[in-house]
């Protein structure tokens, strides 16, 4: 999406950044006809506009509007992942290394791969992003959630492509999810994303208590870095403080040539 960055330093109208977004959802629609085949594409078009609505929820295929069978939407979504339209996050219980060796593959959740593109296609009004940024949404929450998401993969391994996991207590009535969970070298990093403060944390807690090798837990929210005994407070804007290994050398060029270190 850098045109549409491009639009706004140019002109500083978020109008014309999101017409940008809205002609690049108009592309990829167009480009359906030429990667799906002809029976698929009303199924890809159909999530394509859909999945901006369920971005970071429990995805069920009984969500999507109209009389479709998994069989025939689950192609589709797998077309959409392929192409990195959609990223799915899929349900681990966490316990142990490999993260992904314990993966739930019928419990997941998606989020497109750019909040921007996400709400045009919602037809959101982003000025409402400059003048209420935390009230003027009511999915909020899953905007942060999914922008923190892309930027889990866009600071990834250069060398591999990056798999995302969550942590939910499947227990009748119980209501803790972890957002998202990372593995770091030997450990895993149990994240919280709040799009306000996040003063709550209960999951987190509970996360910590029933995992004991779990350290440290992470919450990126609007307040500013902090730091108590077992957890690391970060701003949302802070996501690239993740970034692998293999991207900080990158990273670091890229901020020295724009002047910000």
């Amino acid at each position: 999406m850098p045109e549409s960055v491009v639009r706004w330093i140019e002109t500083k109208s978020p109008v014309e950044s999101l017409k940008v977004l809205q002609q690049i959802a108009v592309t990829y629609k167009q480009d359906f006809e030429k990667y799906a085949r002809r029976s698929q594409v009303k199924y890809v078009e159909l999530l394509f506009k859909q999945v901006p609505h369920l971005i970071s929820k429990d995805f069920s295929y009984s969500q999507i509007h109209g009389e479709y069978r998994k069989r025939e939407l689950a192609p589709a979504l797998e077309l959409l992942e392929k192409a990195g339209i959609v990223h799915i996050i899929r349900h681990t219980s966490g316990q142990g290394l490999p993260i992904g060796s314990e993966v739930d593959f019928d419990t997941f959740k998606v989020i497109f791969l750019d909040v921007g593109l996400c709400q045009s296609i919602l037809g959101s009004d982003v000025s409402i992003w400059f003048l209420r940024p935390l009230e003027g949404f009511e999915n909020r929450g899953e905007i942060a959630e999914g922008f923190i998401g892309q930027e889990l993969i866009c600071y990834a391994s250069s060398y591999s492509k990056a798999d995302l996991y969550f942590w939910k207590r499947k227990k009748k009535n119980s209501m803790a999810e972890i957002d998202y969970l990372l593995q770091r070298k030997e450990e895993i990093l149990p994240i919280e994303v709040k799009s306000g403060h996040g003063s709550t944390l209960r999951s987190l807690h509970l996360y910590m208590e029933t995992h004991p090798n779990c350290r440290q837990g992470l919450r990126f929210s609007s307040l500013d870095y902090s730091s108590e005994e077992k957890l690391d407070s970060r701003p949302l804007y802070a996501a690239m403080s993740l970034a692998h290994e293999t991207q900080k050398t990158a990273l670091h060029s890229l901020l020295t040539q724009s002047g910000k270190i």
